[in-house]
Parts: structure tokens; C-alpha cells; sequence
């Protein structure tokens, strides 16, 4: 992690548009060049939140995910920022648009929603728990393909995810109303994710099905 003084910090992030802002200040950063630096608190710089950051932490998946084949941003940076109290990573965005934003311009689109589920069901198969996944940080590329940004909340297994994980990253992605319409008159996603369902168990795969069949139903019923 570089450390970087105030002086440097606003010479980098002159002219930048802020993406993103809470009651501390600034969180997310567009540069000049489009790449983005991403902002986290630490009240105490000697201290577990620094060698156990949140900017660490990305960094990390982020390096876990390419090692895996899942496209996701690159990194350029993790940057120490005493000044304003502050870790930052910095990092080049993944090329794409956000599965909402394709899905609010091409509605009731089969093949997309069972790709994405095919998708889905690959991170799962990967040990791959993204506990802030929804259809605003999962990208489509211009290569067709999905990929994930925002990844600062996840944990990857070395072993595929069990039924009950699955089962609970599930309702954490389709968690969101507006997510939800686009679904709402498809089976296409639930299609695509038993395709690519990868767990040799009679039992437990019949178990899998009925329940998330069970949330699925519940979810649209609800909306």
C-alpha cells in the first residue's frame, strides 16, 4: 500500500467528478482518465482496519476473481491517505453496461436472463459469494460476457458453495425491486442457473431446485 500526502492525493484527483458521496465526504472518483479511486474510512491508521482494510480487501478480490476468469476492474493502485484518514484502491473500470441498464432497454429478454443465470451459477460453482451482488454491479461486456464490480464485499472459497449459501446469495441479488420487473415474467434466469448447477447430489440438487424455485415464486408474488 502506497501512502500518499494530501498535496499528492488532491494533484491526482484535480478536476476528478465525484460518482459517489456520503455524510464523511467523497467515497467514489471519476479521473481525468477515467479510471477511478475509491475511498474508505479508517478512524485508526495503526490498527487491524489498516492491514485488514476494506481497499486491501478489494484489491485482493480483485486479483482472485482474474486468477479465476472473472472479468472484473484492474487495479493501478492501493493508496494510504493520512491526510483526510483515508485508504483508497485505484483502479481502471470494467468495460460494459450494468445488466439493469441492458435489461431497462431490451425487456423480456430470455437469452440474456439464462446467461445470466449460467453466470450466476458459475460464481457459485467457483466459491464465489458476493453478498452485494445485484443486476447494478454485474456488467456485460462488449465481448458478451458478465463480469463484477463494487467487489468489496465478497469472500471466495477454495470450494464450490454449498446449497444453503447459494440459496442465500440468491435472495441477496434479487433483493431489489427494480430487479425484479425484469424478471417477473421469465424463467429464464432460474433456467440458466440448474444448467449450470454444479452439485452431485441427488438430494441436496432436488432440495436446491425446490427452494429457489420457492424464492423465486415468493419474489415476483411480492414485488
Amino acid at each position: 500500500m502506497k501512502n500518499l500526502t494530501l498535496n499528492k492525493f488532491n494533484e491526482l484527483t484535480q478536476n476528478a467528478m465525484v460518482l459517489a458521496d456520503d455524510e464523511h465526504g467523497k467515497k467514489v472518483l471519476e479521473l481525468s482518465d477515467h479510471s477511478i479511486i475509491k475511498l474508505f474510512r479508517v478512524k485508526r491508521f495503526i490498527s487491524q482496519a489498516t492491514i485488514y482494510s476494506p481497499a486491501r480487501r478489494f484489491a485482493k478480490n480483485a486479483k482472485k476473481l482474474h486468477q479465476l476468469g472473472v472479468p472484473t476492474i484492474s487495479m493501478i493502485n492501493l493508496y494510504r491517505i493520512k491526510g483526510i484518514k483515508r485508504t483508497a484502491v485505484h483502479y481502471q473500470q470494467l468495460e460494459g453496461i450494468m445488466v439493469r441498464e441492458f435489461l431497462k432497454n431490451n425487456s423480456a429478454n430470455d437469452n440474456f436472463l439464462e446467461k445470466l443465470g449460467v453466470f450466476i451459477a458459475d460464481l457459485h460453482a467457483k466459491g464465489i459469494f458476493f453478498r452485494s451482488a445485484h443486476f447494478g454491479n454485474i456488467i456485460y461486456t462488449p465481448d458478451k460476457q458478465f463480469g463484477l464490480i463494487d467487489i468489496s464485499d465478497m469472500s471466495i472459497s477454495s470450494f464450490s458453495l454449498g446449497l444453503f449459501k447459494r440459496l442465500r446469495n440468491l435472495k441477496h441479488i434479487l433483493r431489489i425491486s427494480e430487479d425484479i420487473a425484469y424478471i417477473q415474467h421469465s424463467q429464464a434466469l432460474e433456467d440458466g442457473y440448474f444448467k449450470n448447477y454444479k452439485i452431485n447430489n441427488a438430494f441436496f440438487n432436488r432440495l436446491f431446485k425446490k427452494n429457489f424455485l420457492k424464492i423465486c415464486q415468493n419474489i415476483k408474488s411480492n414485488k
